[in-house]
């Protein structure tokens, strides 16, 4: 496994060669990176990129060892090495209000997931981690779904792409 990678795409493309005992990634969750991957920030953007799939998989390979004192943020926030910063800046649970009454904004956010988890194979993803703040439309996100407490026991990755693929009021 890579301690670094040159770019988002890689850092995708690692987490589906890696980490796939704690993380679901399709390939429909990658989305226009192209950009991302050619942008000034591109390396830092990737590396970060990979640190949060990382701390997914280290959370919920927590999570099936026993860890139960909360979720995802409540995991970083306490400290584990692999953890992802627990800041308003860095890390959603959830959107606001806007978003999540907006039919625009929402349908932005449904993405694929594993049948066993909806059978439809579609769910609405609120929680992302902001892998850059002032990226612009450009900046990275990553959105999840946390199964681990489910029938998968694994964080479903619904998108990897760039911040205009789901718009919130401040960027409508």
């Amino acid at each position: 496994m890579p301690d670094a990678v040159q770019y988002t795409s890689e850092a995708a493309m690692a987490a589906q060669a890696y980490l796939t005992q704690w993380i679901s990634l399709p390939d429909s969750a990658i989305r226009d990176l192209d950009d991302i991957d050619t942008a000034p920030e591109a390396y830092n953007w990737g590396n970060k990129t990979w640190r949060g799939l990382r701390a997914l998989a280290a959370y919920a390979e927590d999570r099936a060892g026993g860890w139960s004192n909360g979720g995802f943020w409540e995991w970083c926030a306490s400290g584990p090495l692999l953890g992802w910063p627990a800041t308003p800046k860095k890390l959603s649970m959830t959107e606001g209000e806007t978003v999540q009454n907006s039919v625009k904004l929402s349908r932005t956010r449904i993405f694929e997931v594993s049948d066993e988890v909806e059978p439809s194979g579609r769910i609405t993803m609120l929680a992302h981690l902001k892998i850059s703040e002032g990226g612009g439309p450009l900046a990275p996100r990553v959105y999840f779904h946390d199964d681990t407490g489910g029938t998968t026991r694994k964080i479903h990755v619904g998108l990897i792409g760039p911040h205009y693929l789901v718009p919130n009021k401040s960027t409508n």
